[in-house]
């Protein structure tokens, strides 16, 4: 030791240490004994690096489009690591599988470029069973965080005890959850589920945030929303209004609707409002997922709504579109109240995914 101060950073990163140990120990016991199914030793194939690879690819996917990325936008893997919580490694891989998709192209330089973003929701490649597995306890995984059940803290053992499902699968939807914002790694192989909106009153909060600065964001000074942004944003919607009655899956609409608020803010030129815009579309992604998966009936009168908004940005008519915007915020505000008050006692819908497969956890369940 060299001295006093760092002799307290090490013990006070030692006592952090010992703290978590202690309570993933607590959830493992008390938290998932409620008669978890057991977990044999041996059976636990490990997530191949083409499946991280995958899902980690439609995070970059995801990224960009909420970004308001356009093509020919330059895309690295540095800035890219950092923005998904990620190393660099994994996120080599996954541009590979971009490049080899024609959503990236590589410049002369020998630097990577936006070359055409694929729809919102589109897979990298056939899904395979261990896609579908880990779909359905992503699911499991998201209804039992939005009901209370599971804790701030847990551990692979004890989510593998609880879901009867294999290091490997439990490992890999812990990273798409990762990739994602909402979780993230604490030491001795525990997890951290992040704060997010998760119910009525939280979801108030968000709500007369964005109301406060979603149109406000219109009215900025450099307000200026590119062409072919707009554009792609006018065809997102049109296509997820033609597609309403087909009950499209819950994160594709919210990539797309998350990606159309967050490219307004972005069009501010005001960092501030793009910060805060993608701060708040982290914190209320799984909330929002519940309330797709139960609302519905909504989805084609918000696309219309959004093309209405774009209709009037794309006239030159920002005061008239951010009334617009209001209106909309202030609309959809009531009912999601009123959903996530009953969350507790329906979150059993977010785990009805469309499978080819036999859903055994959903039997389980």
């Amino acid at each position: 030791m060299d001295g006093v101060v760092g002799g307290k950073s090490m013990a006070w990163t030692f006592c952090a240490w010992l703290i978590d140990v202690y309570l993933i120990r607590i959830n493992d016991e008390r938290v998932f004994a409620s008669g978890a199914p057991s977990w044999q030793k041996g059976s636990m194939p490990r997530p191949s690096a083409a499946a991280l690879h995958r899902g980690l690819a439609r995070s970059i996917t995801d990224h960009l489009r909420a970004s308001g990325a356009v093509p020919g936008c330059g895309v690295g893997e540095t800035a890219l690591a950092q923005a998904l919580g990620t190393s660099r490694a994994p996120v080599r891989g996954a541009l590979h599988l971009l490049l080899q998709a024609g959503t990236l192209e590589r410049m002369p330089t020998g630097r990577l470029r936006l070359r055409q973003l694929p729809a919102a929701g589109t897979e990298l490649g056939v899904p395979s069973e261990e896609d579908d597995a880990a779909e359905r306890l992503y699911w499991r995984m998201a209804a039992d965080r939005l009901g209370g059940v599971l804790p701030d803290l847990v551990g692979e053992a004890a989510l593998m005890r609880r879901y009867d499902a294999p290091r490997g699968l439990v490992h890999k939807v812990l990273l798409h959850m990762l990739g994602e914002g909402w979780i993230e790694r604490r030491p001795a192989g525990a997890w951290r589920f992040v704060a997010l909106i998760e119910g009525p009153d939280s979801y108030d909060e968000a709500y007369r945030f964005r109301r406060s600065i979603e149109p406000a964001a219109l009215l900025e000074p450099g307000f200026a929303l590119a062409a072919p942004v707009l554009e792609r944003l006018r065809q997102e919607q049109e296509d997820l209004l033609q597609r309403a009655d087909t009950s499209p899956d819950p994160r594709e609409v919210f990539e797309a609707n998350a990606g159309f608020h967050l490219a307004l803010l972005e069009a501010s030129n005001n960092r501030f409002f793009a910060d805060a815009g993608r701060r708040m579309t982290r914190l209320r992604r799984v909330a929002t997922y519940y309330l797709i998966s139960t609302d519905r009936a909504r989805l084609p009168t918000q696309s219309r709504e959004h093309l209405a908004i774009l209709e009037r940005i794309d006239a030159g008519d920002q005061v008239g579109a951010a009334a617009l915007l209001t209106r909309h915020l202030d609309d959809q505000h009531a009912t999601k109240m009123r959903l996530l008050a009953e969350a507790k006692h329906a979150v059993h819908q977010l785990t009805r995914v469309p499978t080819s497969q036999p859903d055994k956890a959903k039997q389980e369940s």
